[in-house]
Formats: structure tokens, C-alpha cells, sequence
């Protein structure tokens, strides 16, 4: 045993697990890439722009189990070591790189410790720039294979753009992997991510100036709907990932298709589309986005009908609902993300992609989130049941008003918040007074570090 003096321990791990990958490629049918929002992992300095994880809200215990979730999600989307290729979003930013472990670093050891890997890994900013250029969080790429190239793209108030090319079995693959501007229903932030996708679209266009066939993805959490342009219509006159990436839903089979991406979103129906939940709408911030080149026959080709959302129960979904256990600091830490993961799979096999599902319908509005099998599966509830294991699911209710601000119901000795995220619903819950009875479903969630019920429809109320 010996020990190490940690100088820069981004840069051994770096060279670390160099030593250990050369040479390795993966010989299989395909490689599998994945997109994975991890809802900030963040250190254990204390150093946070986040008040969540300061030092009293965020620790050893909470870091480990946010760690085990990731690991957990990663072997049941890749198997036992783990998918080929990860692009990750909301790492936290090493503010003291000389004292605790960084986010990245913390992360590689458990995927070491859990036998994901070995990966090489680029970090999404430039910790030789001045501490107040960098963001609070970047984007993280890891791969089994070895990059050939890596650059960082600034944006306006957002996450810069990581660029990597790896070499899989000698053909380059060039990966973007982003984190644009966040509020994907602002018209003010729109802005933002018009610009955020000027700076992707102009990188891109550079680099098939100079190689038309040019092998890559965009991947990563673009804070966009994949029918952003449809469903903010009256809103936003242009949309950053529909009219300036030029993202549609028409497979690139044997048709020239110029600047225009494919979204891997249109080979599931729309009823399976949602990659996030947001007041009780379905969401598709997550993308994985492809040129026409790799629907040819050369180097990197898609694998057809490959595209998946990486839900894994009993680990990032809540049961009932199926949406994703978002990630709490609170009572040790528990969740997992409010992203589900996406995948595709990709090979090097000389053969062109066959014609594979395509639904082109696009929804003119948010889906819905049913609730239907939730409130079905609904079970009487008890105080016992007051666990984060619980977090998400429905119960029969019965108690007595006790407060009108927070509106709060009382259930045997405990007292217990009372919301819902449909105006109707909520105004038949504000006319309730103080005194009066309330009986009906809820599902248990948490707010400002208090348990409280969600109340989703207003048959849901007895």
C-alpha cells in the first residue's frame, strides 16, 4: 500500500484510467450511448452556489446514496460494466481542487468500485481559466473508448457545449454534449437557447464543411420539448432546437437530409414519449439527435429501433405514476433524478440502418401524466408509511383541516401539507376552513423540508 500525494488528482485519474483503457475497443455488434441528467452530483466541500448542498444540508451520507443511484442506474442500462459511452449533465464544478475529492472524482471511483468501466473522461469547462468563468455545473463525458479530440464551447447563460470525438474500432465518432438554458416554457429564456443552438449549429456546420460524411450525435439535456416550436407557438416565434438546430421527426433513410437532425423521439408513440415530469406534464428535455450520416453504410451507422428511456424500477421511477423519483438532500438523501436517462446503439459494421418505426405525430400540447393507475393502486394510509421509500405514492386519506396557510391537514398526531398543481383542484382545496373534513387520494411528496399530498384531479377528492 502506498500513498499519494493529490496534486491534481483530475489529472492522475486522467492518466489512470488512460493506462488502463489503451488499446481497448469494444468488439461487439454495437455500443450503446447514453444521455443521463444525474440532477446535480455535487462534492463535499461546502462550496456550493446551491443552498441544497451547503454543509448542512449535504454530506457523506447524502453523496453516497446519490452515487449508489447513479451506479445503480448505469449497470441496469449497460450491464456489468457499464454503457460504452455517458454524457452526462449537472456535475458540480471542483471549486477546491486541492483539498475534497471533485464531483467527477467521486463519481469514477464508484463506477470503478462498482466494476462500470474502466472510462476515459473529458470535463465539460477548463479549470485553468479564472474560478468566476466557471459554471456551478458541467457537462461530463465518459467513454470506453479513447478520444482523439476534445474542445468546450461557451454559451450564454448555460452550460458550455462539450465537443469529444473517440475512435471506436479506428472510426471517429464526434459526441456534443449539452446542457442548454433552463425554463423550457419562457419565452425570455428561449432567447438563450437560440443562442445556444447558434453556437451548436455553427460548430456543426464547420465541421461538415470539411467532412460531409462526418459520424456524430447531439446529445444531452437541451431544456427544449421536442415539439418546442408546436406546443410555444403563440409564445416563441423561433425555437433554438426546431428552427435553428432544425430537429424534426423525418428518418433520414436513403434521403439526403442537408442540416436537418432526426430526433430519436419520433421512434416511440407519442403515448411513451417523456423523459421528465413537471406539474403534471410529461416532458422531453433529454435528446439524443442524428445526422443523415450515420443512415449510410460507413463508419459509425445507428442500430434501427434502438432509442430507449432508461426507466428502472425500484430505482428511478415511482411506481403508480411512472415518472422519475427526482433526487431529495433531505433525510440522508434519497431519489435518484428528475431525468429519465435516454439511450441509442450504434455499431461499425459497414451496414446501412433499415427503415425502422417512425411515428410522425406531434403533439400540439403537453401530455398529461395518468394518474389513473396511481390512484387505483392507492392504499389507506397510516403515519408508519412516512418514509422517503414512499416518496411519489398514492393513499386513501381522512383528516381535519388545521391550517389554511400552508393549507395543512392534521391525520392522528401528524400534520401533513396539502397541494395540487391544477388551479380547479386547488381552489376547491383553498375554499376548504379550518375544522372542516377532507377525505379523498394523494400522493406523498415533500416541500421546503415538509411531507405534504399532491392532490393531481379533482376526482380525487371524495
Amino acid at each position: 500500500m502506498f500513498v499519494l500525494v493529490r496534486i491534481n488528482a483530475i489529472l492522475f485519474l486522467s492518466l489512470l484510467f488512460a493506462l488502463i483503457c489503451i488499446g481497448k475497443t469494444d468488439n461487439s455488434n454495437s455500443f450503446q450511448v447514453v444521455a443521463y441528467n444525474v440532477e446535480n452530483l455535487f462534492d463535499m466541500d461546502g462550496i456550493s452556489f446551491y443552498n441544497d448542498y451547503k454543509e448542512e444540508m449535504y454530506g457523506f451520507r447524502e453523496l453516497e446514496n446519490k452515487l449508489n443511484s447513479i451506479s445503480q442506474t448505469l449497470k441496469k442500462i449497460g450491464g456489468k460494466s457499464g454503457p460504452d459511452v455517458i454524457l452526462f449533465q449537472e456535475i458540480e464544478v471542483d471549486r477546491t481542487p486541492d483539498k475534497e475529492l471533485s464531483a467527477t472524482e467521486e463519481l469514477l471511483r464508484e463506477l470503478k468500485l462498482n466494476g462500470l468501466g474502466p472510462y476515459y473522461f473529458k470535463l465539460g469547462y477548463n479549470p485553468n481559466a479564472p474560478p468566476e468563468n466557471w459554471p456551478a455545473v458541467h457537462c461530463l463525458t465518459l467513454s470506453k473508448f479513447p478520444f482523439t479530440d476534445s474542445r468546450i464551447h461557451p454559451l450564454e447563460k448555460a452550460r458550455p457545449i462539450l465537443e469529444t470525438t473517440i475512435s471506436v474500432n479506428g472510426h471517429p465518432f464526434t459526441l456534443f454534449n449539452n446542457h442548454w438554458k433552463s425554463g423550457a416554457s419562457s419565452e425570455k429564456m428561449e432567447v438563450h437557447r437560440i443562442q445556444n443552438a447558434q453556437v451548436l449549429r455553427s460548430r456543426i456546420d464547420q465541421l461538415v464543411e470539411k467532412k460531409p460524411n462526418l459520424d456524430f450525435l447531439v446529445g444531452g439535456d437541451l431544456n427544449s420539448h421536442y415539439n418546442q416550436s408546436t406546443i410555444y407557438r403563440d409564445e416563441m416565434k423561433r425555437t433554438g432546437i426546431n428552427d435553428i438546430l432544425l430537429s424534426d421527426g423525418v428518418e433520414p433513410i436513403k434521403r439526403f437530409r442537408g442540416k436537418r437532425l432526426y430526433n430519436l423521439w419520433f421512434e416511440l408513440p407519442t403515448t411513451q414519449r417523456g423523459s421528465d415530469a413537471w406539474r403534471g406534464k410529461w416532458g422531453t428535455l433529454m435528446h439524443i439527435l442524428l445526422p443523415g450520416s450515420l443512415y449510410d453504410s460507413t463508419g459509425i451507422c445507428y442500430v434501427t429501433d434502438s432509442f430507449q428511456v432508461e426507466k428502472i424500477y425500484g430505482v428511478n421511477v415511482i411506481s403508480g405514476m411512472d415518472i422519475p423519483f427526482k433526487w431529495s438532500n433531505e433525510l440522508n438523501g434519497f431519489g435518484a433524478s428528475d431525468h429519465f436517462p435516454v439511450s441509442a446503439r450504434f455499431h461499425t459494421n459497414a451496414k446501412q440502418p433499415e427503415k425502422g418505426n417512425n411515428f410522425p405525430e406531434v403533439e400540439n400540447i403537453q401530455r398529461s401524466i395518468n394518474y389513473k393507475k396511481a390512484k387505483e393502486s392507492a392504499n389507506l394510509w397510516l403515519n408508519s408509511n412516512l418514509k422517503p421509500q414512499n416518496y411519489g405514492r398514492s393513499y386513501r386519506l381522512s383528516g381535519a383541516i388545521v391550517r389554511k396557510k400552508p393549507l395543512t391537514l392534521k391525520i392522528q398526531d401528524r400534520f401533513l401539507g396539502l397541494y395540487s398543481f391544477d388551479q380547479k383542484v386547488r381552489n376547491s382545496l383553498y375554499s376548504l376552513s379550518e375544522g372542516d373534513n377532507f377525505s379523498g387520494y394523494g400522493y406523498l411528496s415533500r416541500y421546503r423540508g415538509q411531507w405534504q399530498f399532491i392532490i393531481p384531479h379533482s376526482d380525487w377528492i371524495d
